[in-house]
């Protein structure tokens, strides 16, 4: 399966309007991104979860978990779903898994206790008025469990989640009491219902209440363009409202307005809105407004880049050449030099990567050979640690005005592309890479 896209502008209004006592709300639809970043993970495996303890019950509520995760990691439509067979065949040939795999998915169960008792009740008889005495039968099933994701490459865990839930039952027989392990897989389905919610994108409704003019003179033209919302035709109500805001400064016909930007899926515009509206008045309603326009604006940024078909490597590969080619001057001519002491493998894509695009904008590249040519003739190495001065003169040698220096730096989820580019000319870096999520690889 492939991840299933969300449109860019992931906010629609609903075809119907709630009216709330006096207020009037617009119902909108708006994707959010998960709770764990699975951004960049395509192909995942689901692998057994693991019991607390060796039993029997353990062991079910950990294979139930399993089946259920592995089923609703599926329905998300946003994974290619690989076998936990093809994980371990690879692992069984000594085969690196992230040839596979991009992450796998997984867990443990944390907790599993199930108590059965009884109780007499006494009962009133209305017709006879004679008391009896009942004995009832109850059982509570508690089960706790995490899960979480563990990128291929590097083990970074992602996550956990960790879930817990409670169920009961009551009976005059014992023999008719909900079995224990029944009980554990209502309780799984219980906690496993929003797991989608952990793992990717997903869509959920929200309300925007449309805001009263406290002006009462002002009233008469609010509830015309209210008239034109509940008509549902928003962008003549969206224009009546910023006609208000302009003759009158009424912050409230302003958010209104940006509610109906967000209907019609023009959250960006309505933030721009907002920001002038703010500017001009600098009410603390409208900084709230923009607040919360800000983080929904942020979300759809997130989702987006979920959306992406790239790979982590290959969008901060995309950002690096960006970055490079900004700083590059018009008669560049660039040595490119691997400065990586290992992941040679993704070190050199990334190069190849950023040669070939310089190439198709008309930057000359210093091929490698006249590199060594240089090495050669000068009696000098490139082993250890190379200082700018010796990069410099090398580069002067070879006939380049321009470094960039690609290597890796930091493990696991630290592991960041570093990029330095050095004018030779002046022997001064003119970009170094940053610390941000768009270098991490």
């Amino acid at each position: 399966m492939t991840r299933k896209a969300l449109k860019a502008a992931p906010i629609v209004a609903l075809a119907a309007l709630v009216l709330a006592g006096c207020a009037t709300r617009v119902q909108l639809q708006v994707n959010r991104t998960p709770t764990l970043d699975t951004m960049g993970i395509r192909r995942v495996a689901v692998m057994p979860f693991q019991p607390a303890f060796m039993t029997a019950e353990h062991t079910a509520i950990a294979n139930g978990i399993t089946t259920q995760a592995n089923s609703r990691i599926q329905a998300t439509n946003a994974f290619t779903m690989v076998s936990a067979a093809t994980v371990n065949s690879a692992r069984s040939r000594g085969v690196g898994i992230e040839n596979y795999v991009d992450a796998l998915f997984t867990g443990r169960v944390t907790h599993f206790v199930a108590n059965t008792a009884q109780r007499q009740e006494q009962r009133r008889d209305r017709a006879t008025g004679v008391t009896e005495t009942h004995t009832f039968y109850f059982r509570e099933v508690e089960v706790a469990f995490e899960y979480y994701f563990v990128r291929a490459h590097d083990g970074v865990i992602i996550g956990p989640v960790a879930r817990r839930g409670r169920r009961s039952a009551r009976n005059d027989n014992r023999n008719n009491l909900v079995p224990e392990m029944e009980l554990a897989g209502r309780i799984i389905s219980d906690q496993l219902r929003l797991l989608y919610r952990d793992v990717a994108p997903y869509t959920i409704r929200v309300s925007r209440s449309l805001e009263r003019e406290p002006n009462r003179e002002l009233r008469p033209q609010m509830d015309a363009a209210l008239a034109h919302v509940r008509g549902q035709n928003y962008i003549a109500a969206r224009q009546s409202y910023i006609a208000i805001w302009e003759s009158h400064g009424s912050i409230a016909a302003a958010i209104n307005a940006s509610i109906l930007y967000e209907a019609v899926g023009e959250t960006e515009n309505a933030v721009f809105f907002m920001e002038h509206v703010f500017a001009a008045t600098g009410a603390p309603r409208a900084s709230q407004v923009l607040a919360r326009l800000n983080r929904e604006l942020a979300e759809q940024t997130g989702v987006e880049a979920f959306d992406d078909a790239r790979t982590v490597a290959e969008r901060v590969t995309e950002h690096a050449i960006s970055e490079v080619r900004r700083v590059l001057p018009e008669t560049a001519r660039v040595w490119v030099h691997n400065d990586a002491a290992a992941h040679q493998v993704l070190v050199t894509d990334v190069i190849d990567n950023m040669i070939s695009v310089f190439l198709s904008y008309g930057t000359p590249v210093v091929e490698r050979q006249l590199i060594d040519l240089v090495l050669v003739e000068q009696n000098l190495h490139m082993d250890g640690a190379v200082s700018d001065s010796d990069f410099v003169s090398i580069g002067n040698l070879a006939g380049a005005n321009t470094i960039v220096i690609v290597g890796i730096t930091g493990t696991g989820g630290a592991r960041r592309l570093q990029v330095r580019v050095l004018d030779i000319s002046t022997g001064t870096v003119i970009m170094q890479s940053g610390t941000g999520s768009e270098w991490r690889m």
